[in-house]
């Protein structure tokens, strides 16, 4: 969470700034801030809500005399949501921003009656702590070393002392990139805007400790060369075109995307695969780990290795991994994030490379921390996602995981050459069927929506490969509209979550038709017969049997591999127009952020 910015001797520091922050907001927009300086003063400007917000206030403040800039964009964890917990802290002599968390701020707090005692952020109270440092020994340098040494966690900090006219950048964990071109300096937490600004990068190492004095740049870091590398040019699309909201647009952009991608696998990625993936071929146990969403296609993935290969896959939270003991034959771990960044999964792909385990990594940011941790990488080419609720990334994802699986599964001869040609065949037509499914599917979503503002609750049940389509669905719902939503394995419904369902309750049940279709059926009418309001997605014509079950045009027909994919995108649009009649913040849901950067 949390976005950072430095600018040096650029002639356009406001304006690149805020250019920046706004192209950072994804990571959070609890508030925002900037600090002006140079050599004689140091001014700062703060604001709550959306970097618009800081905008407006800077508008007619003079960046003329000034010689860099840093600024944040908060997502909250330590302290309310004020301008006082607003980044950047400042006295007269510094100023710094911070990304993550500082798990020994208490301590430290207790520690020195410099600090006030009723102060609730952690970056503040580093800030506290280094300016009393600062006044304590004359070298900043040296200040900066017993700062970095006494505090815990992960972190990125950029710091400017006015006293030595220098500028520093720490990191633990958290990620931050430096850019130079000629006398000009770029920072920034998300690497690929800097690619904007200059083709040449640097992204730091844990324990990096930069200083930025006179033009040049240093390592204090002993033994640690700072060696630039060539920054891939990245789409940064933050237009929304014709449509109201980025989500909207990322959903209608899933059928191109997901040829692009496609394609890719086609014609260059899963050439030569055996090669490619001996690891993946020869691992004891493959192990599929995410967040949220991302976790969602994880779990479809262990349903597509069940099926369609003879490999022993199962899946993680990232959250709970990194805290639980690994296997001791050596495992294959599947890192699936769409920012590569996300800190739950970045902290479990270290704690079991730490243990001699393989990852592979799927993301959609080929300059992330996690492609360089990783011993392989599969892009997906789902383009930039702004929309903080991730549509074409995860279906990209799940793309790959089929992929993957298809592939294993005609190497290890699990599926048979027909099988696979059937399997290959329905991943090639997706884009054109969910291009006519989405056409088709828009106004049945907006009549759906009424009916969910209707309910108190909204459930989504599936079985097999269905039910984390469901979950995939709840969560949607409820990130971007706020209506209280669970998903359930529509087989354990009867196991208790069925005790939740009344009149005021409405129920989307997925029915594929596949050889679970009875079953799932039997769902809906155990629900319908306690009141509940259900409905139906399915290919399949069902007759209606109550007034209260809303008729639903068949979705186009399924098989195994592209169910996940015919299930996911109404459900999706369903979420945007309740949350659209809603009037919620569609791109910007309250309290949440697009890239994870906290654990």
């Amino acid at each position: 969470m949390c976005g950072i910015v430095g600018i040096l001797n650029s002639n356009s520091l406001k304006t690149e700034a805020i250019d920046i922050l706004k192209k950072l907001e994804y990571r959070g927009y609890d508030s925002s801030g900037i600090s002006l300086f140079s050599s004689k003063r140091i001014k700062t400007i703060k604001s709550v809500g959306k970097i618009s917000a800081l905008e407006k206030k800077i508008k007619s403040v003079s960046d003329r005399h000034f010689e860099g800039v840093i600024g944040h964009t908060r997502w909250a964890t330590h302290g309310a949501v004020s301008r006082n917990n607003a980044h950047p802290f400042y006295d007269d002599n510094l100023t710094l921003v911070c990304n993550g968390i500082i798990e020994n701020y208490i301590k430290i707090q207790k520690l020195y009656k410099e600090i006030p005692n009723h102060i609730e952020n952690d970056a503040e109270v580093a800030f506290y702590f280094l300016s009393y440092l600062l006044n304590k020994y004359n070298n900043p340098d040296l200040a900066l070393k017993i700062f970095k040494k006494t505090i815990k966690g992960n972190y990125a900090f950029v710091i400017y002392i006015k006293k030595n006219k220098s500028f520093y950048l720490l990191k633990s964990g958290s990620p931050i990139s430096l850019s130079q071109n000629k006398k000009i300096f770029y920072v920034c937490s998300d690497s690929s805007i800097l690619s904007n600004y200059h083709d040449k990068i640097y992204h730091l190492k844990d324990g990096d400790f930069l200083k930025i004095s006179n033009n040049e740049v240093f390592n204090l870091k002993k033994n640690t060369p700072i060696i630039f590398e060539k920054n891939i040019n990245s789409s940064n699309s933050h237009d929304k075109g014709s449509f109201q909201h980025f989500m909207l647009k990322e959903i209608h952009e899933q059928p191109r995307v997901l040829k692009d991608t496609q394609a890719k696998y086609d014609n260059e990625y899963f050439i030569d695969f055996e090669t490619k993936f001996t690891d993946l071929l020869n691992s004891h146990k493959i192990i599929l780990v995410g967040c949220g969403t991302a976790y969602h296609a994880a779990m479809i993935g262990e349903y597509y290795f069940n099926k369609l290969t003879s490999c022993d896959v199962s899946c993680e939270h990232a959250s709970e991994l990194r805290y639980k003991n690994l296997p001791k034959k050596k495992c294959l771990f599947i890192f699936i994030s769409q920012s590569g960044e996300t800190m739950d999964t970045l902290m479990s792909l270290k704690y079991i490379k730490k243990h001699s385990h393989k990852a592979v990594v799927i993301t959609n940011s080929l300059q992330s921390t996690m492609v360089r941790e990783a011993d392989l990488t599969i892009p997906t080419y789902a383009q930039k996602e702004v929309g903080v609720a991730s549509t074409k990334a995860f279906t990209c994802q799940v793309l790959s995981l089929a992929n993957l699986a298809l592939h294993i599964g005609k190497i290890d001869m699990s599926i048979n050459a027909s099988q696979y040609n059937k399997y290959y065949k329905s991943l090639k037509s997706l884009p054109n069927k969910l291009q006519k499914l989405i056409k088709d599917f828009t106004p049945v979503a907006k009549k759906i929506s009424k009916k969910i503002a209707l309910a108190n609750s909204c459930y989504f049940i599936g079985r097999n490969i269905g039910y984390p389509v469901a979950l995939e669905g709840s969560l949607k719902l409820k990130e971007i509209s706020y209506l209280h939503s669970e998903g359930f394995a529509g087989g354990e419904m009867k196991h208790g979550p069925i005790a939740l369902i009344d009149k005021n309750t409405i129920t989307i049940c997925l029915i594929p038709n596949n050889e679970l279709y009875e079953k799932s059926l039997s769902n809906t009418q155990e629900i319908s017969a306690r009141n509940g309001k259900i409905i139906i997605l399915s290919s399949l014509k069902i007759s209606k049997k109550k007034s209260d079950t809303l008729e639903i045009p068949q979705l186009p027909r399924e098989n195994f591999i592209d169910t996940p994919f015919i299930y996911t995108v109404p459900l999706q649009l369903i979420s945007y127009y309740f949350a659209l009649s809603e009037g919620t913040d569609i791109d910007q849901p309250r309290n949440l952020a697009k890239s994870v950067t906290v654990e």
